[in-house]
């Protein structure tokens, strides 16, 4: 898996102004469906771009954001936590009376699948927990138990959805949101905060 790097704040500031402007040519109506150049620029070998492209499908009011960001989190190493938050944002804002929720619903499956990296299972228990819908608490139950697909114990998963359950309340010891209510949804992202990362660095040695 790629490591991700800190990005220099010049190209921070370079990768808000391109999500900014593209999302202004969406709402005043430029006439050309956003989807088509944001699906072509996750793509794009270029890292900065991909992430003014995820940015903007973070602040775009449009169902289909949510399974470009979804392709991004499964596929791009570089991208995954940056798509995980943009998730947690879509998941909280586009609260819905549709049972079951299709974002949780998603994200659940993926938590859930042998066939995929115990990063990528652990990351979206992650986000099942941080989005603080209680309807993830019957896949996340599931996910503590999580094993790959050879058989073998997925520990970092196991240990990402017990954590998501302590934030839903539903163990007897509790956990703060590491994204705080009301930090992402329901504005206009210029950055995207990074998670802390699922397996914490060696320290140095003395």
């Amino acid at each position: 898996m790629a490591l991700m790097t800190r990005t220099p704040r010049g190209a921070t500031a370079g990768i808000a102004l391109a999500a900014l402007a593209l999302l202004a040519m969406v709402m005043t109506g430029c006439g050309l469906d956003p989807m088509e150049r944001l699906n072509e620029d996750i793509e794009a070998e270029d890292i900065q771009v991909r992430k003014a492209a995820v940015l903007t499908l973070a602040n775009l009011d449009d169902q289909r954001a949510v399974v470009a960001l979804s392709e991004v989190f499964e596929d791009d190493d570089e991208l995954r936590d940056m798509a995980a938050v943009a998730l947690v944002k879509k998941g909280r804002e586009q609260v819905t009376d549709e049972k079951p929720d299709p974002i949780i619903d998603g994200i659940a499956a993926l938590a859930n699948n042998v066939h995929l990296s115990e990063v990528v299972r652990a990351r979206a228990a992650w986000i099942l927990g941080e989005i603080g819908d209680r309807e993830a608490i019957t896949a996340l139950k599931t996910a503590t138990g999580a094993k790959t697909g050879s058989g073998a114990v997925a520990q970092l998963v196991r240990d990402q959805a017990t954590q998501a359950l302590e934030k839903l309340g539903y163990q007897e010891v509790g956990r703060e949101f590491e994204m705080a209510l009301g930090s992402l949804e329901n504005q206009t992202l210029t950055t995207i905060p990074l998670p802390e990362p699922l397996v914490p660095e060696a320290e140095e040695p003395a």
